[in-house]
């Protein structure tokens, strides 16, 4: 269990920062984590985008 919240955190930290550790990509708890570390980075560039046009940053 200890081995698959890390390989999910450790994934979900390279997707926020835009990266991919090639050799990890066959483990499915760091796929999941790689994703959903994208998409919390889409989110967070998407409201800083609104924050900006909406003159709030």
């Amino acid at each position: 269990m200890d081995e698959a919240l890390t390989a999910y955190a450790d994934g979900h930290t390279d997707g926020l920062n835009g990266v991919r550790d090639e050799t990890r990509t066959g483990d499915p708890d760091y796929r999941t984590g790689l994703h959903d570390g994208q998409v919390a980075a889409f989110e967070r560039d998407l409201l800083a985008a609104v924050r900006r046009v909406l003159g709030k940053s």
